[in-house]
């Protein structure tokens, strides 16, 4: 019996200098996500350039379109990148642009804050060459 009580004793001594030691093992642990970076590929490239990376701000083209799929009109937008993976880039809004009422298209406008994917490499460093693009298209709307 001396013998349980000795072990029992013995135990909460462990137990109760285990659970109150300070310097005691902390274990701090950080994790890292590092997202490979991404380049364009080559036919996005040699649309837009070298110029195009993570937070450089732009111009993109809203295109209104008809109900038959036919491009109407079209305006420049400011937009800043978000994302740039191999095929496409995230682009995100920098002002509200509001293409007006016109019967049969589906897309309107733009709200700032709004994002798309840009997959046709439609994208300028300046408005000027946006609105000239848009001109040679025969879509600029003045």
């Amino acid at each position: 019996m001396k013998k349980w009580i000795s072990v029992i004793a013995l135990l909460l001594v462990v137990a109760i200098s285990g659970c109150n030691s300070e310097g005691g093992s902390k274990e701090e642990a950080s994790y890292e996500y590092e997202e490979p970076s991404t380049e364009l590929n080559a036919e996005l490239k040699a649309k837009i350039g070298d110029w195009a990376k993570e937070g450089v701000e732009c111009y993109g083209v809203l295109v209104a379109i008809d109900a038959s799929g036919i491009p109407q009109y079209g305006m420049p937008i400011k937009a800043k990148i978000a994302k740039i993976k191999a095929s496409k880039i995230k682009m995100k809004a920098l002002e509200s642009i509001n293409m007006g009422p016109k019967e049969g298209c589906s897309k309107m406008g733009m709200s700032y804050g709004e994002s798309w994917w840009e997959v046709e490499g439609e994208l300028f460093q300046t408005r000027e060459e946006a609105e000239a693009y848009l001109r040679k298209q025969g879509l600029l709307r003045e």
